[in-house]
């Protein structure tokens, strides 16, 4: 019986180690950012104000081009979209949907400088984040930018905990 009892303890014990080194592993990752804006003055100052706040903790990638970067959200995993509403060729509902069916953690900030009240609701419907009016209010991005960063984490952390109370299995990817 000690025997028993002493494997089970042993089990125990590194199940909550794995757990451990999971959420680790998952607080630790560099977060993926692309910013997508078809304008490239305002793709270019959404990058700066971003590199400059979040230097050690974000990986972005900022593209102008729609259709490449649903290709990027196609191959990548991206933790955080952001990403004009109304542009040609691609729009933001369908890089919303892309990136959602990828990860379904993925955190999506919408901006938007003329957008309906329909396009709007679709985003909400759809698991938008949050938006940003056009023009860009720097405080207000930074401040977002970090919300979901946070709420990233806590997703990761409690994805991490739950499936290593599962018994250590594989991990889902989160990002």
């Amino acid at each position: 019986m000690l025997h028993s009892f002493e494997h089970h303890q042993a089990r125990n014990d590194n199940l909550y180690k794995q757990k451990e080194k999971s959420m680790t592993n998952a607080s630790l990752r560099t977060t993926q950012l692309l910013v997508v804006d078809d304008d490239p003055s305002m793709a270019r100052l959404l990058a700066k104000v971003i590199e400059r706040q979040f230097a050690d903790g974000i990986e972005l990638t900022s593209l102008t081009d729609p259709r490449e970067a649903r290709r990027q959200i196609e191959e990548h995993i991206v933790d955080i979209l952001i990403t004009d509403l109304e542009m040609p060729g691609v729009n933001g509902l369908e890089l919303l949907r892309c990136a959602k069916r990828r990860n379904a953690s993925t955190q999506v900030l919408f901006l938007t400088g003329h957008s309906t009240l329909d396009a709007l609701t679709d985003a909400l419907e759809l698991g938008a984040t949050d938006y940003l009016l056009k023009p860009l209010d720097q405080a207000q991005l930074i401040k977002l930018v970090g919300d979901a960063q946070e709420r990233l984490l806590r997703w990761r952390e409690a994805l991490a905990g739950t499936l290593c109370a599962r018994g250590g299995r594989q991990a889902v990817s989160t990002g």
